[in-house]
């Protein structure tokens, strides 16, 4: 798997010459398949979807491909990926990301689309490749209940990712997700807004500010 493990997308240069370099062609020739289900049931200001979608049109030359998860048969969906040279997968609520990925079939081939694809996630799409931290947890971070019918995420990397650190947009982020995190059995990252965890294949690093780094009970 080629992974990169996002906060806020391609927010620097580092994230997007790293994108690159995984995908081994000139940033003018790469194709992006676009993943933007996340946004769809939130309410508050999305000016930052477009910004995230911007960010791949101004580095990427491309085809771009916007994937349509509850609009597309799996095979259409499995498709229009093989097209392309990467999966970028948007943020918004990962639970409801979550529940589309199962619904749509995609939780299911995306293990194979990882063979030949790299991943970049941006927030709630960086977050359902790892572990779900504890409804507690989700309820002391977000004061969100709806699930979804979520319970768990994709479990593709060993550790949970907890984005926006020290970001204006979510203040108190840091301490909430200290308290959060003793209800959490295992690592979780927290990712600054220009850091990133870069996966190729069994070497894992970061990129950008150093990540909090977090051990649960």
């Amino acid at each position: 798997m080629k992974l990169i493990l996002c906060s806020e997308g391609f927010s620097t240069k580092e994230i997007i010459d790293k994108c690159a370099e995984l995908v081994g062609k000139p940033k003018d020739s790469i194709s992006v398949a676009v993943i933007n289900e996340a946004y769809a049931v939130e309410n508050n200001n999305l000016h930052w979807v477009l910004n995230n979608l911007n960010k791949v049109k101004d580095n990427f030359g491309g085809n771009l491909e916007l994937v349509n998860l509850l609009a597309l048969n799996i095979q259409d969906i499995r498709e229009r990926i093989e097209e392309s040279d990467v999966i970028f997968v948007l943020g918004g609520h990962t639970d409801y990301l979550m529940s589309v990925f199962n619904k749509s079939g995609l939780s299911k081939i995306l293990p194979e689309l990882l063979k030949t694809k790299v991943y970049v996630g941006s927030s709630a799409g960086s977050m359902v490749l790892g572990k779900r931290l504890s409804e507690e947890a989700y309820i002391k971070i977000y004061n969100e209940r709806n699930t979804y019918g979520v319970d768990k995420y994709s479990e593709l990397v060993d550790i949970a990712i907890m984005p926006h650190l020290d970001s204006p947009n979510f203040p108190n982020r840091k301490e909430t997700l200290i308290d959060a995190v003793e209800q959490h059995s295992g690592v979780v990252y927290g990712l600054r807004d220009d850091s990133a965890i870069v996966v190729d294949e069994n070497n894992i690093v970061t990129i950008g500010s150093e990540p909090i780094i977090l051990n649960g009970k």
